[in-house]
């Protein structure tokens, strides 16, 4: 029976980086005591992470020729999932009786915001990263349906994205940024970052939740931290290895304050919040076989057989019931049905996102009256005070990594095209980089 989309105003979506579902939340979910990941003669368990302040040591692999070494063997349908040492080892020295970072996962009190969405509104627990790729063609698929290319790249290609697709339709659309927006790396997107309202600083977001008039507040929002990949001053707040994950828990923490703050917006609101992939860290469930085609006009031949490596996903709404846990197969996609259901006047979204063979973020919904109840997260005081600032790339850091270069890429771009706009709105960055 179709749902009642009525009951929703305002969907908001809020994308992290790089960790897996066992890692953030195998504590709850519960990992198998026989799942191993066998390298050279020795066998790797999963292993408690005690200090989310700390570092990981590097950034685990997780291009997609190293994600098909994490997934394994394909047999009967199912991946062996037992590739994530082997795939560590490549830029990591891996000796018997060693724990492995990507073997590591966290339990509650290290991970307190998502044990709260989990505890009061939905997990997810099997959402999947839409390719078994990296972060670029994740986001792709997140907002857009599909993508042009099958690894990280300098320079993001032209393509359409949800933000076109919610232009079109005349609809109130934001998105609120800590740092530089990952859309920066798509040059198209630059005139609207430095000078369009559509693109705020995430602190603007307090004040426009309880200020703005119901014909400005926007219809779809998302959510930005600041990326440990792109130029930044201050902690990074995605979650991206080697970054600790305490500064990105406090981001949920504000994020999701400023979303229930308003009464009234929060009874008609649906908040998502998910990773764009698993980072190269481990998880035991396979992905399902759900194929993705390259699109005509992309860079790359050979389709992808599966969807990615399953990751943290969560839906949070007073239309969730508490504790409710959804067992039904998403990814990014189901993300891009829900706003065609909702907004797309009867269509859809697209031929492609509509026909993929996943559900979509109004299957967690299972109540259609509102929970009148706003529950209130956990106060994190000093958890995050002892996160090291200088993590990723930051100032005096080389860059070195492919995205890093693209968003250094993306700054330079601003200060030659757009001086003056640039200037307002990322004066900091553009002085230290």
């Amino acid at each position: 029976m179709a749902k009642d989309l009525s009951v929703i105003d305002t969907i908001i979506v809020v994308m992290m980086e790089n960790r897996s579902f066992d890692h953030m939340l195998g504590y709850a979910a519960g990992i198998p005591p026989q799942y191993i990941c066998n390298y050279n003669g020795a066998a790797y368990r999963p292993y408690p992470l005690a200090n989310p302040n700390l570092p990981l040591p590097d950034d685990p692999p997780h291009d997609w020729k190293s994600i098909a070494t994490q997934m394994g063997t394909l047999s009967q349908g199912e991946f062996s999932m037992d590739g994530f040492v082997t795939s560590y080892s490549a830029i990591h020295r891996i000796n018997p009786g060693d724990q492995p970072i990507v073997m590591g996962y966290f339990g509650a009190p290290q991970v307190p915001m998502c044990d709260f969405f989990a505890r009061n509104f939905a997990v997810c627990d099997h959402w999947f990263s839409s390719l078994p790729a990296s972060t670029q063609p994740n986001r792709l698929m997140s907002m857009a349906g599909f993508t042009l290319i099958n690894d990280n790249a300098i320079v993001l290609p032209d393509q359409d994205l949800v933000y076109d697709w919610l232009e079109g339709r005349g609809l109130r659309w934001r998105v609120y940024h800590e740092g530089l927006p990952f859309f920066a790396l798509m040059p198209k997107w630059l005139p609207a970052i430095v000078g369009n309202d559509h693109f705020r600083p995430f602190g603007q977001f307090f004040r426009d939740v309880t200020e703005e008039s119901d014909d400005e507040f926007p219809q779809v929002i998302f959510i930005e931290p600041t990326y440990t990949d792109a130029p930044h001053l201050g902690r990074s707040s995605d979650d991206h290895a080697p970054s600790p994950i305490s500064p990105g828990q406090q981001f949920l923490l504000d994020a999701y304050r400023a979303a229930s703050l308003d009464p009234g917006r929060w009874s008609r609101l649906v908040m998502v919040v998910t990773y764009d992939e698993h980072g190269g860290i481990f998880d035991h469930v396979t992905p399902p076989l759900v194929p993705t085609a390259p699109p005509a006009g992309a860079n790359y031949g050979t389709p992808f057989n599966s969807l990615g490596v399953r990751v943290p996903s969560f839906v949070i709404s007073p239309l969730v019931s508490k504790g409710r846990v959804h067992s039904g197969t998403l990814d990014h996609i189901s993300i891009l049905k829900f706003i065609g259901e909702k907004f797309g006047g009867g269509q859809g979204y697209s031929p492609v996102v509509d026909g993929r063979a996943v559900g979509s973020v109004s299957d967690v919904l299972d109540l259609t009256t509102p929970r009148n109840d706003v529950p209130s997260a956990p106060p994190l005081g000093d958890y995050a005070a002892g996160a090291p600032m200088d993590i990723g790339y930051t100032p005096g850091t080389p860059r070195s990594s492919i995205n890093h270069a693209a968003f250094k890429g993306a700054l330079d771009q601003m200060r030659r095209d757009h001086p003056v706009e640039a200037q307002q709105k990322f004066r900091d960055l553009l002085v230290h980089f």
